[in-house]
């Protein structure tokens, strides 16, 4: 704990909240640390988190996660499940077929899983069993109408193709003896029917200005705004940003695209470089990660997508902005649109943006209003002559 930034009173409580789960073994004759291991450990944490419920000890789990963690990095223990080893049998084959078959990102990957988990506890799957339980199209109806009724219509699409997918994988290794992947019918989809919520730039810079950069919480924010708001970056791409990967001499930074698993090299602007170098030498804690950006309190581990995210939401916020969409994305969206209101052609901005599919630049057209307005035609004499009668 304290290699890792643990603050004194917080490694006494975590010191005594072992303590209590030594004690709570010991009472119950438990014989060996190994026990903790696999599936019988997650039983026994389990359980004991419904003792400490049951006595209103609330402050137990931090303290035994860290030691649970402290034990596997020594090699005393080995790793519990992770998450590809807690799914079912089914789905982590599946997985294993999407990574080195198809390719997928991890992103990805983790939507296929996410639907296919809730499809198989809908039909009454138990986990450890590497039997399917019987089931038809009918069923499969079943859980899309009940998952769907709360969807918008692109996720719709989306579970109907993940299930699609899921079935025809199972159908072709012999888990069912017929491919009902066919007879689901996917939602239509009308091509650019919706648009993303846009920023303006006086829009985007309430955001960045919402930041207090007198604290360390502050330029971290700020730090990771800046980035999202100059490059159009997805929020993984700044999560997963890395020490090694800012060139100080050349001016660039390297962004390692998860969609497309492309490498993509940007100009190291002054403002990121500034605002990169005060959260280095004011706020980065010193830590074993190579990741940027670090949690602001121990353990110092890298930030998640969804710490990004929050950052975003936060700063919306306070700047008291009301968008329909929140979230880092509308950033990416806005980037793009003031791109194309500034003149910048659609090449250069997939580019920036990384499109492999020049398709998804299109979409910025539409969102930029001011310049469709430049395009409209004039109104026909006629037509206003047959107005004015």
């Amino acid at each position: 704990m304290q290699e890792h930034g643990y603050a004194h009173r917080t490694i006494l409580s975590n010191i005594e909240c072992v303590s209590k789960f030594g004690k709570y073994l010991e009472q119950r004759n438990f014989s060996s640390i190994k026990q903790l291991e696999g599936e019988e450990g997650q039983r026994i944490l389990g359980t004991y988190r419904q003792y400490c419920k049951a006595n209103q000890h609330w402050d137990t789990n931090s303290g035994i996660r860290l030691f649970i963690r402290a034990l596997e990095d020594s090699g005393v223990l080995r790793n519990l499940p992770s998450r590809s080893s807690s799914l079912s049998y089914h789905t982590e084959q599946y997985a294993d077929f999407l990574l080195s078959q198809r390719g997928l990102s991890e992103s990805t990957i983790y939507r296929h899983t996410y639907w296919t988990e809730k499809f198989l506890c809908f039909l009454g799957y138990r986990k450890g069993t590497p039997s399917l339980p019987t089931f038809d199209i009918a069923d499969v109806d079943k859980f899309i109408e009940q998952e769907g009724s709360r969807l918008q219509r692109s996720t719709q699409y989306s579970l109907a193709g993940v299930l699609k997918s899921f079935l025809r994988f199972l159908y072709q290794s012999g888990k069912l003896n017929t491919d009902l992947s066919c007879l689901i019918t996917s939602p239509r989809l009308y091509k650019l029917a919706s648009l993303p919520s846009v920023l303006n730039q006086d829009e985007v810079q309430k955001i960045i200005d919402s930041v207090d950069r007198s604290t360390r919480v502050g330029l971290q924010h700020y730090g990771i705004l800046v980035l999202l708001t100059t490059y159009g970056l997805r929020a993984g791409e700044v999560a997963n940003l890395k020490l090694e990967d800012i060139d100080w001499r050349k001016e660039t930074i390297l962004i390692a695209q998860g969609k497309t698993g492309q490498d993509l090299w940007l100009p190291l602007t002054p403002k990121v470089g500034k605002a990169i170098i005060q959260y280095l030498k004011q706020a980065r804690p010193s830590s074993k990660y190579p990741e940027l950006f670090l949690l602001t309190k121990a353990p110092w581990t890298p930030l998640t997508r969804q710490n990004i995210g929050y950052v975003v939401n936060r700063h919306i916020q306070l700047a008291g902005l009301s968008p329909s969409q929140r979230g880092p994305h509308l950033l990416r969206h806005s980037f793009a649109t003031n791109l194309i209101r500034r003149g910048v052609c659609l090449k250069e901005i997939g580019d920036m943006l990384g499109h492999r599919d020049p398709n998804s630049t299109y979409l910025y057209t539409k969102t930029a209003v001011e310049n469709l307005r430049e395009v409209a035609l004039e109104v026909p004499k006629e037509v206003k002559t047959w107005e004015k009668n």
